[in-house]
């Protein structure tokens, strides 16, 4: 996904920096560590803060993870502290050129991450506008949580739970519009849910707009 993501950039004329891995803390928020967490974030701010300073977009690829920055960072240690780190779409939408002129008359199905949805509602729009201006047509799904949640899903006391509520919102939309390979998620945990329930590789929205990309 990472190699996807700084291809289509790359092809896009960017020159791409790929930052320093480091634990961003989300899992330990979760699971109520907040001071770790804490020094987690406080940690990465400086990081990033570094970075951008130099001017240079901060992009992030999962929505939760990188959702984490404006929500749980910002509560921990104030919003002028954290740097500001986009969404993939927030990016291409403005970057990616438009290619009206070479339609490609195909739609996509998205599913979007329940914290997506929730705490940045107007950015799903956003992946339907990287899409059109690749010539592409993104229809966003009416959907509920894929049971997943992060790491709630992982853990074997709640596996009955997560695959129920998979099996209530998820599964049919699966069935209905995964035959064609047009169906598409962003959220990590939701792919994996996928591919763990119904044995299907769901691509992410970014590895469409490359194959796109790479025909144009």
């Amino acid at each position: 996904m990472a190699a996807d993501w700084l291809e289509l950039i790359s092809r896009m004329g960017y020159q791409v920096y790929l930052a320093p891995f480091a634990p961003n803390g989300k899992p330990l928020h979760v699971q109520g560590f907040l001071a770790a967490f804490e020094k987690a974030a406080g940690f990465n701010s400086q990081s990033l803060g570094k970075l951008a300073g130099y001017g240079i977009p901060l992009i992030g690829l999962d929505p939760a993870m990188t959702l984490v920055y404006r929500q749980e960072y910002s509560k921990t240690l104030g919003s002028e502290s954290v740097p500001t780190v986009m969404l993939p779409q927030e990016w291409l939408a403005s970057a990616l050129e438009e290619q009206c002129d070479a339609p490609s008359g195909e739609t996509y199905y998205f599913l979007p991450h329940c914290t997506e949805k929730t705490n940045e509602p107007a950015s799903v729009g956003l992946w339907q506008k990287a899409f059109a201006r690749a010539g592409l047509r993104l229809d966003v799904l009416a959907s509920g949580c894929c049971g997943m949640s992060g790491t709630y899903g992982h853990e074997t006391r709640n596996a009955k739970t997560s695959d129920t509520i998979y099996r209530q919102s998820w599964q049919p939309l699966v069935a209905r519009h995964g035959v064609e390979g047009r169906l598409v998620a962003d959220g990590y945990s939701c792919r994996s849910q996928v591919k763990r329930q119904d044995g299907k590789v769901v691509q992410h929205p970014l590895q469409v707009l490359l194959e796109r990309v790479r025909a144009l």
